[in-house]
């Protein structure tokens, strides 16, 4: 019994050297990280936290970019620069991304919104926005016009989809959380990421995960490099979390209506999804025919004036950035809303 207790208590001082050097581990790998990169942007404080912005260009409305699911700020860099020739153009980073501080949990679409706007207000933004968001920004800026309205002019949507998407995805597309039951999910989100971030265990295994940032592609490698550990560091795991809401998520989208009157493009690639092996093929075709006949079309429907540009090449960057100009254009020509 006396070698049983020493060789728990020793076992118990192993854990706890262990845990103490793993929080050591990873507030090295933390302060390293905030320094790997020269900032671009200023930080805003938005009440005790800070997130990060970047503007250039004249002119009303102002652009503002939403970033993509698990992607920073960074990922618009070219675009951003490209609009702010003919109008004032900002991107920044959603909490915990990039250059921002992180934010309290759980982060829901709605505290996204609510970060953006307080985030515009504080660092002196002028609206009205024509909001640009790609694939899950797209719920994001969706939420944001329902919650301020009268700040929005305009908006243009990229890859985007709706509430009832998942129930179209075939099982191939679905993530390892969404096989898992409801309870084990809640676990995951509130009890396991948490102890496996702060002890260092996400930063030594790679944080998988945490997805290819959207548009990486567009860049430069250097540049593709610097978005990848911007948008996947494990210090991005800290207050994203928006598998872990989803549900909560989705509901608010659902009841942020629509765009009303106001100018809307919709951009979505034409190239049909393909299915990786015969036995999916069935499954992939009735998810083109959703996507491009009905879940498109109806993301169009979400205002009068909403385009649908479904076609060749519609979500790489000349055509955003046409898609972007013929909004503002569009504000500007229309009396009183700019």
């Amino acid at each position: 019994m006396k070698r049983m207790r020493r060789m728990m208590k020793l076992c118990a001082l192993a854990l706890a050297i262990l845990v103490a050097g793993g929080v050591v581990y990873e507030q090295i790998g933390e302060w390293r990280d905030r320094n790997r990169y020269p900032r671009i942007g200023r930080p805003v404080d938005i009440g005790g936290r800070t997130l990060n912005l970047y503007c250039s260009g004249d002119g009303s409305p102002t652009v503002v970019f939403e970033g993509a699911g698990h992607t920073a700020g960074y990922a618009w860099i070219d675009m951003q620069r490209e609009v702010a020739k003919f109008a004032r153009a900002c991107w920044y980073d959603r909490a915990g991304y990039g250059w921002s501080d992180p934010g309290p949990s759980p982060r829901t679409f709605t505290e996204i919104a609510r970060d953006l706007h307080a985030l515009l207000r504080a660092g002196a933004v002028p609206g009205p926005y024509v909001l640009v968001g790609a694939s899950a920004g797209a719920f994001h800026i969706r939420v944001y016009n329902g919650l301020y309205p009268r700040d929005v002019a305009g908006a243009v949507l990229i890859r985007a989809t709706d509430t009832d998407v998942f129930v179209h995805e075939p099982e191939y597309m679905k993530g390892k959380l969404d096989s898992l039951p409801p309870l084990v999910q809640k676990m995951g989100c509130t009890v396991v990421l948490p102890a496996v971030l702060h002890v260092g265990l996400l930063r030594l295994m790679g944080n998988p995960g945490a997805g290819v940032p959207f548009g990486i592609a567009n860049l430069a490698p250097a540049d593709q490099k610097e978005l990848l550990f911007l948008s996947t560091n494990p210090r991005t795991a800290q207050t994203e979390g928006e598998g872990c809401t989803l549900d909560q998520s989705m509901a608010e989208v659902r009841a942020a209506g629509s765009f009303g009157n106001r100018p809307l493009y919709v951009l979505a690639d034409s190239a049909p999804f393909t299915a990786p092996a015969p036995a999916f093929a069935k499954a992939t075709d009735a998810l083109n025919d959703y996507w491009f006949h009905e879940l498109q079309p109806r993301l169009a429907a979400l205002s009068t004036r909403g385009r649908l540009m479904l076609e060749d090449k519609a979500e790489e960057p000349p055509t955003i950035v046409r898609a972007i100009r013929a909004v503002v254009d569009e504000v500007r020509n229309t009396p009183g809303s700019s």
